[in-house]
């Protein structure tokens, strides 16, 4: 069980560093590099575990904790370019973060491969869950807001009152 839970944290890291990515991609430069780098130390740790391997405590911690860490100190020490950042999708990275943070943090006690049930389980409701908190996400970043709304991708159907 332990082995699918440690699958489910990799999936929540991944869902967190695209969200990293896409906001970091969208933010002036002295908030989107840490950002950017947060969302690429979110994707090692991340596919390091789902290969099979432990990522760094230290790593995974730093990486996961540092665009909340970045977003709560602009916050606090200035509101103003805190705006910079959507609420939403920093929201999002940060519950993502936070949920993976301890998962991942955990030294794996086995190298036993995960059964099957559990692991398709773990890998099925994570990615559901980062599935629709991504995208919600996204759609609060600078790259959300010239998106293709869904439906629309290149089908134009005009109707010109002949039936």
């Amino acid at each position: 069980m332990a082995a699918a839970l440690r699958m489910a944290g990799a999936i929540l890291a991944l869902g967190s560093a695209l969200i990293a990515l896409a906001v970091g991609a969208g933010s002036v430069p002295w908030l989107g590099a840490p950002l950017l780098a947060a969302g690429v130390g979110q994707a090692v740790a991340a596919v390091l575990v789902l290969r099979g391997r432990s990522a760094s405590p230290l790593l995974a911690l730093l990486a996961l904790i540092a665009p909340t860490a970045v977003w709560v100190g602009v916050l606090a020490l200035a509101a103003e370019p805190a705006t910079a950042l959507p609420a939403w999708p920093m929201l999002a990275e940060t519950a993502l973060a936070l949920v993976a943070a301890p998962i991942l943090c955990r030294r794996a006690r086995s190298s036993a491969e995960p059964r099957p049930l559990p692991a398709l389980l773990a890998l099925v409701l994570s990615s559901a869950v980062v599935a629709v908190v991504a995208t919600m996400a996204f759609a609060g970043t600078e790259a959300g807001r010239f998106a293709v709304p869904h439906g629309e991708h290149g089908l134009t159907i005009e109707d010109h009152g002949h039936h």
